[in-house]
């Protein structure tokens, strides 16, 4: 069974990592997470939330504001995954430079 299929609509009716891990019967959360990756690259629209209480769940009917919210979190962590990026390759010219 698919994490997707044990969610619930709405952040209010957001599950804990730690409860859907034994819900899904995953060993540990990390696997849980991988599986939530695994699903979102297939398509599946899981939502996620980091303030209380917090969890995964989808997206209520008809609240956009709750994607928006969601891809607003996803556009900020991917640019400053970007900019980390950029950083260490910058370095790595630099030292990479240096040996030339």
């Amino acid at each position: 069974m698919s994490v997707y299929e044990n969610l619930l609509p709405g952040r209010e009716n957001a599950l804990s990592p730690e409860y859907l891990a034994v819900k899904c019967h995953f060993s540990s959360v990390r696997m849980l997470q991988k599986q939530i990756e695994a699903e979102r690259k297939a398509g599946k629209v899981i939502l996620s939330s980091t303030t209380p209480p917090g969890g995964y769940y989808l997206p209520a009917a008809g609240d956009t504001m709750e994607i928006r919210k969601f891809i607003r979190t996803l556009e900020n962590r991917g640019e400053n995954t970007l900019r980390v990026l950029e950083s260490a390759r910058e370095l790595l010219e630099e030292l990479e430079g240096d040996k030339n």
